[in-house]
């Protein structure tokens, strides 16, 4: 969950996608239907790189795939072939140095924090060993 600071996924993009970059090819009901048989019947889409494109298909090495109902399922690279046509278009999925900057600072930050308030509370719970208190320093009653 932290690590998803560290990435952003950029709007719906058209056109051909970037060469070796990780994307999120966005599915129709077409292309739903048509990967139905090698990726389930509710993908939303699919994540990975496009390794191969032509006029008419994406070719994508899989990494992940997000169902329409949240679920997500992680591939080891497979490689599937989409055409154009079932596809809406595609999201950039990156890393965002500038989040990762802020989100390290803040988890550092309340790292001293907590570190800071555990040693104040600590430091408030002294001991006296002075006459009256402490091993042997009891108070004497009166002679008789």
């Amino acid at each position: 969950m932290l690590l998803q600071g560290c990435y952003e996924t950029l709007p719906l993009q058209q056109g051909p996608p970037p060469a070796a970059v990780t994307v999120q090819l966005v599915m129709n009901d077409k292309g739903r239907l048509a990967i139905s048989d090698k990726l389930g019947g509710s993908v939303d889409r699919v994540e990975g790189v496009v390794t191969a494109q032509n006029t008419d298909s994406y070719t994508i090495s899989i990494t992940d795939v997000y169902q329409l109902n949240g679920n997500v399922s992680k591939w080891e690279n497979e490689v599937v072939t989409i055409s154009k046509d079932g596809v809406e278009g595609y999201r950039i999925h990156r890393f965002n140095q500038a989040r990762t900057v802020v989100l390290a600072t803040a988890l550092t930050a309340a790292l001293v924090v907590f570190v800071l308030t555990a040693g104040i509370k600590s430091s408030g719970t002294s001991s006296s060993t002075g006459p009256g208190n402490g091993p042997g320093g009891g108070t004497t009653g009166p002679s008789h």
